[in-house]
């Protein structure tokens, strides 16, 4: 973000996916269909103010129902509110979600192909890209900050 200020406000919640404005974040509201109690939902917050949405499906192996575990967590949604993208706010909320959210080093991304530099620039190393299911899927993992 342009103001190294405001990034120490940003904050992050676990929130209920059905209190998302669909105005603000119609990509995450379409996929909501599709949520079950299984996924977590997490907003980023600069005071008040929702300025990014996330839906995660953790790994979850004894979990009965719903998405069946990957052998990591999955980013099945991620949503930065339009009026608030191109200001490196993305990239601070997906710096959160990847350091303070989830732990593991892997991760299984539902996306578009385009975001695939964006996933770089985060931090990510692409170990994998699927084009030929219904939705795209990245295999992501951490790149080693020491070597």
């Amino acid at each position: 973000m342009e103001d190294n200020q405001e990034l120490s406000k940003l904050k992050v919640h676990i929130i209920d996916y059905d209190e998302v404005p669909g105005d603000l974040f119609p990509f995450f509201v379409s996929y909501r269909m599709f949520f079950d109690e299984q996924i977590k939902c997490y907003g980023f917050f600069l005071e008040q103010d929702l300025v990014a949405v996330t839906a995660v499906i953790p790994d979850e192996p004894n979990y009965d129902g719903g998405f069946v575990p990957v052998g990591c967590p999955i980013i099945y949604v991620f949503e930065v509110r339009e009026d608030m993208r191109r200001k490196g706010l993305g990239y601070e909320c997906a710096q959160v979600l990847i350091n303070n959210v989830i732990e593991e080093d892997t991760i299984q991304l539902c996306c578009s192909p385009f975001v695939q530099p964006f996933w770089s620039k985060v931090g990510f190393e692409i170990m994998f890209f699927d084009q030929s299911l219904y939705m795209n899927k990245m295999v992501l993992k951490k790149e080693d900050k020491e070597g």
